[in-house]
């Protein structure tokens, strides 16, 4: 038996021409090899590059392996990767940047719902007032005061003054009936407050506060005409110096309209 292997079948024909003498006694077994098409070439040649690759060993001189690209080319590879430092600053830079966005965006937010809670919390005091008036025609007072609006020293700064404590016990005892909030009122109750808005809920002689923790400004005059006696009474200035101590007042948060 004669194996013959060509890459073009034309050239069976020819071959066996040669052995023509031989067709009665000799068996051909004719086998071609099939072209390659471009497509099947660059897979073959991939695989090739790659065996290439992998009979490359690291030496001392030679830190880098090859490895195939798309192409087919040859390129270097280290063979362990790690961060720069200058990568490592730079990710530690972009997250301290969104850090300190999100954090003034939460401190933003977080003020905005004191002031609301805070110019609801007036409201209802001037409200509760109103219903004390209404009773009694009087509002509560006290003989000291804050007065920012004093020509000589102005009380705006809560946690300095005492007038700011001394005022909102007597206002928190005539609103909500007692000097106490854990116990019942002796009269009649005009004003409820949440625990969070006053200063202690086991302790006698507490003061309503704002959300910031500071005592609410209450201030509330009264004048006696001397031919009569009538008494006339001005609205209540209630009010939140809104966690400012430098007296900003155009910060406040008051029961009256800002000028």
């Amino acid at each position: 038996m004669i194996e013959i292997t060509t890459s073009n079948s034309t050239n069976v024909n020819e071959l066996l021409f040669a052995f023509g003498n031989l067709l009665d006694e000799v068996m051909f077994i004719t086998m071609t090899t099939p072209t390659l098409y471009s497509f099947h070439q660059k897979i073959f040649t991939h695989a090739k590059s790659a065996k290439v690759a992998t009979d490359i060993h690291l030496t001392k001189n030679n830190p880098f392996r090859l490895y195939p690209d798309s192409v087919g080319a040859l390129r270097p590879l280290r063979e362990q990767s790690a961060f720069t430092l200058i990568e490592l600053l730079a990710v530690i830079t972009i997250i301290g940047i969104l850090a300190g966005l999100t954090l003034g965006a939460a401190g933003a937010v977080r003020r905005h719902g004191a002031a609301s809670t805070a110019k609801a919390e007036v409201a209802a005091l001037q409200a509760a007032c109103d219903r004390y008036f209404a009773e009694k025609n009087e509002y509560p007072t006290t003989n000291s005061m804050p007065d920012p609006s004093s020509s000589s020293v102005p009380d705006v700064n809560p946690s300095t003054s005492s007038k700011y404590s001394s005022a909102g016990q007597a206002f928190f005892k005539e609103l909500f009936g007692t000097n106490q909030y854990n116990r019942p009122p002796s009269t009649k109750r005009y004003f409820e407050p949440k625990p969070a808005m006053v200063s202690s809920t086991t302790n006698a002689n507490p003061y309503l506060i704002d959300p910031w923790g500071y005592a609410y400004g209450y201030n509330c005059r009264s004048t006696t005409n001397t031919t009569t006696g009538e008494v006339s009474w001005n609205q209540p200035m209630i009010w939140s110096t809104a966690g400012t101590t430098k007296g900003e007042t155009n910060k406040w948060i008051t029961s009256w309209p800002k000028m």
